[in-house]
């Protein structure tokens, strides 16, 4: 198995990476800080979504379950159908949504042209890229030890549109601060 210290491990490693970099090319404080937060983000977004990778233990399915999902909502309907609104139901539904929201603002912060199309793209970027990275993992340790689920694809992605909403309400002031 290997554990969530490896996703911590390479996030430092980039941290590391990006600061002798900004420190180099002189990058005002600020931009330091939130290159650092984002980083730190994504290292958390990933220790979550993607570790331990389980490859020394079988993962096998059986009566009817599968590890793919691609009916949009089928997960959250049949978890409600099942368990109601338990703790596990609920805490899959909005861990999904509010893990996307800091990439809503961290892209806003980022991007100098803020256009519709920009943002869509952005926004369904890093949920597709955790279930491709988990299916392809999967794939690769021969053990489908995540779900790839369009549910989660969905849900993240209203996740970064609340973030997105989130960099909206963000005084000018600040905004400019972030940016600068």
């Amino acid at each position: 198995m290997i554990t969530y210290e490896l996703a911590l491990a390479i996030g430092f490693v980039v941290l590391c990476i990006f600061i002798i970099t900004a420190l180099l090319l002189k990058f005002k404080g600020i931009k330091i800080v939130i290159g650092a937060l984002f980083i730190a983000y994504l290292t958390a977004v990933a220790g979550i979504t993607l570790f331990p990778i389980i490859y020394d233990i079988p993962i096998e399915y059986s009566n009817g379950v599968t590890w793919y999902n691609y009916i949009p909502f089928n997960t959250v309907i049949s978890g409600i159908q099942q368990s109601g609104l338990s703790t596990t139901t609920v805490v899959q539904f909005l861990g999904n949504i509010l893990m996307a929201v800091p990439y809503g603002v961290f892209v806003l912060i980022f991007m100098r042209k803020k256009r519709w199309w920009k943002m869509l793209l952005l926004a369904l970027m890093l949920p597709i890229f955790i279930e491709s990275l988990q299916l392809v993992i999967g794939l690769a340790i021969s053990n489908m030890y995540r779900n790839v689920d369009i549910d989660d694809v969905i849900l993240n992605t209203v996740g970064v549109y609340a973030g997105y909403g989130i960099y909206y309400l963000i005084p000018k002031k600040i905004k400019n601060m972030l940016s600068a």
